[in-house]
């Protein structure tokens, strides 16, 4: 797991120096906090949360949601290290594995916290429980608790292998999109009435190798831009 814990933070710089080539001097935590509970906002949104309405759980997109939350949380994860090999060090990257791990050995979490995860027999209100304590962790910049709970809201979506290749399928999608005119505007989000995220879901979902992810995404999302 940490090794590929470490790519994805290698991929994760690569990503943010493709932006930005001095992101660290441009960006805050502040910034990545805030784009954190953001997104966590959006999660929820993709779960049947209103009572006054007929909702129903878009569980695909929760698993897009979660991996875009992640890229916000390595960033500010990334601003303490000099490189991204010295994160498989830090306490998030602990906390991380404690939570994907379901290890609720020496941690400093209020044990209310705990209890009411354990105590949740509502898988939709679990998500909604663990998504909002990433929210409000962040919220109060506490990366420890975030990288928690963020890592039981992981195990409680999909497998690792899972997470990491959809990860990594995202992280490609965001090259393409920087490449293809994201910020100048040019670049289409939504194609045929889909969101670039259902498609690239889509296509993770074929996939097994990762060697062939790249090639594979570039070539279909080449065709949808052009189509």
């Amino acid at each position: 797991m940490k090794d590929r814990l470490l790519k994805m933070f290698q991929l994760q710089e690569q990503l943010n120096r493709k932006i930005n080539e001095n992101w660290k001097n441009i960006r805050t935590k502040e910034d990545f906090a805030r784009a954190t509970w953001i997104e966590c906002a959006e999660l929820v949104d993709s779960l049947p949360w209103k009572w006054w309405k007929k909702m129903e759980a878009d569980i695909n997109n929760v698993k897009i949601e979660i991996v875009d939350i992640y890229h916000f949380i390595m960033s500010y994860t990334l601003l303490d290290v000099d490189i991204p090999e010295e994160v498989l060090s830090h306490q998030d990257i602990k906390m991380l594995i404690k939570g994907i791990t379901e290890d609720f050995h020496n941690i400093d979490i209020p044990a209310d916290y705990i209890n009411h995860y354990l105590g949740e027999t509502n898988y939709h209100k679990k998500l909604i429980f663990l998504t909002e304590r990433v929210a409000q962790s962040y919220l109060e910049q506490n990366s420890y608790a975030g990288n928690f709970f963020f890592g039981l809201l992981v195990k409680n979506s999909m497998d690792f292998k899972e997470f990491y290749l959809l990860y990594m399928g995202k992280n490609i999608l965001n090259h393409i999109r920087q490449e293809m005119g994201y910020k100048q505007g040019t670049y289409k989000k939504n194609i045929n009435g889909m969101e670039d995220n259902q498609y690239l879901l889509h296509i993770v979902k074929n996939i097994t190798d990762e060697k062939t992810l790249e090639e594979k995404l570039r070539k279909e999302f080449k065709k949808l831009q052009e189509g």
